[in-house]
């Protein structure tokens, strides 16, 4: 068996879904917690960054803070996981819509 066939089988959505929230949710009581310990949205940004880092490779937050500013995080290491990640939110754009992506199925259920 390849070592991705393995990985394949091992691989839980719905724990990692839930990890995600948990680790999510634990992030923004830390900020909510310990918003007044931070001198700058960017120092604040920065430890979120690092802590959803620990469990992720590439990733983009979008939201909304608590006077309604937009938050927009984004950390990749190189080019290729720039362009991934554009792919991927182009795709889940897509999905959340009910359009499609030439050459992706209609029936594709990342999301």
């Amino acid at each position: 068996m390849k070592e991705e066939d393995q990985y394949d089988e091992e691989y839980d959505k719905d724990q990692v879904n839930t990890d995600l929230t948990k680790l999510i949710e634990e992030a923004l009581s830390n900020s909510i917690i310990n918003q007044k310990e931070y001198k700058t949205r960017e120092e604040l940004s920065d430890v979120v960054k690092s802590l959803v880092a620990e469990y992720l490779d590439s990733f983009i937050i979008l939201g909304y803070d608590f006077d309604g500013g937009i938050v927009d995080i984004q950390a990749a290491t190189n080019s290729q996981q720039k362009d991934a990640l554009s792919t991927l939110i182009l795709k889940y754009l897509y999905l959340k819509t009910g359009q499609t992506i030439p050459g992706m199925y209609k029936d594709d259920e990342t999301f």
